[in-house]
């Protein structure tokens, strides 16, 4: 049982770094987590967080980078779309999300599983964790048309998932 008192919100200023050995396709950048603000995180038991980078909000999980040290990552599209880049000096506020389950949906994927009840069904069925990497390839896309095509893609995936584990 962890019975760590921890601060609503932790604060400090950090860099935008860019890691080129991650892979092509995951966030490549990332915001590192001073030590202090990590083990208390750890020791409360938080483990999804919440936060500003420059007043720009944030849910996202703690990360540990190959040399044990903590980290938020993100993609270079949500970088651009705050106004960050490689390098860049943020200031940051962060803590435990009050709500670790909430899983945001693109608006063309929560309008396709509002018109199928089975796919909704199923969708719900999963663990956020799988909900929210479900979701992240919608969001990725650029295009309405290809966020539609993906929300699809996913809906059928969704299915045959579950039909999978009732077989």
């Amino acid at each position: 049982m962890r019975t760590a008192t921890l601060p609503s919100s932790f604060e400090f200023t950090a860099p935008v770094l860019f890691d080129p050995e991650v892979d092509d396709g995951y966030m490549k950048h990332f915001i590192p987590i001073p030590d202090a603000v990590a083990r208390s995180l750890d020791a409360a038991g938080a483990v999804r967080l919440t936060g500003t980078l420059d007043d720009r909000t944030f849910r996202r999980a703690m990360h540990r980078r190959p040399d044990g040290t903590r980290c938020l990552k993100f993609g270079r599209a949500w970088l651009r779309e705050a106004g960050l880049s490689d390098g860049t000096a943020v200031h940051v506020t962060l803590g435990p999300d009050p709500d670790p389950d909430h899983v945001d949906l693109p608006d063309e994927l929560q309008a396709a599983l509002e018109a199928d009840p089975e796919a909704a069904a199923a969708w719900q069925s999963l663990t956020p964790g799988r909900q929210r990497t479900l979701s992240y390839g919608v969001t990725r896309a650029k295009r309405s048309a290809t966020r539609q095509r993906r929300a699809a893609a996913v809906l059928e995936e969704v299915v045959r998932l579950v039909e999978d584990r009732g077989a």
